[in-house]
């Protein structure tokens, strides 16, 4: 079996695991379905970027990794819903639904990473450090971006599709000082841990090779 097919069942697998536990248990947090669902896209879409030979479809599929990619680091804030089970982990059922709600989010995020991974690595065929910086840091931004419309307007990415004009509308209307503190603090936040995971990847590689 192609090892790249293999490693590629083996992260739906795992997924597709998940979504029956959450559906299957009494957790509170349902919910983790559904968005752990919107984080495999940008990761499906990368992976189609990265094998595809034709251009229009990589630009296609790339235009939608991007739109996409928010959801995957939006699921930081989903922490908020701890709210729900208490934070003194004193009971059975909060460290169930603790450790329920931490695997949606960690799955969330590292698909998130390996999307952009896989994203820069196929487009990028040499590795600059400059380019990857910059095109991490404005990514860091336009996710930290949408995961603000996501959070406080509860706006999705598909409304892009179904209703640009309203999106644009809203963005207008919620620039404010406390988005504009928001965005900086989260794009920070994604720009140091797509980065640490970067070069920890390439770490490993690098060893490998030496070895």
């Amino acid at each position: 079996m192609n090892t790249r097919f293999l490693n590629i069942s083996i992260v739906h697998i795992i997924i597709i695991l998940f979504f029956l536990f959450v559906h299957l248990t009494p957790t509170r947090f349902t919910f983790l379905n559904w968005n752990v669902f919107l984080s495999l896209l940008p990761f499906d879409f990368a992976l189609i970027v990265s094998y595809t030979k034709s251009r229009s479809v990589k630009i296609l599929f790339a235009s939608f990794w991007l739109l996409f990619f928010p959801n995957t680091m939006y699921m930081m804030t989903d922490f908020i819903h701890l709210y729900a089970i208490g934070t003194s982990l004193d009971q059975a059922t909060q460290y169930f639904n603790y450790a329920v709600l931490a695997t949606g989010i960690f799955i969330g995020v590292g698909l998130g990473i390996l999307s952009l991974e896989i994203i820069t690595s196929s487009v990028f065929q040499q590795h600059m450090h400059l380019v990857y910086w910059s095109v991490t840091a404005i990514v860091s931004v336009l996710s930290a971006i949408g995961i603000y419309l996501g959070r406080y307007l509860r706006l999705n990415s598909w409304d892009v599709f179904t209703d640009i004009a309203g999106v644009m509308r809203n963005i207008v209307l919620s620039m404010s000082y406390h988005m504009v503190t928001f965005v900086i603090l989260f794009a920070g936040a994604q720009f140091a841990v797509l980065v640490i995971f970067h070069y920890g990847i390439r770490l490993i590689q690098t060893s490998r090779i030496d070895a």
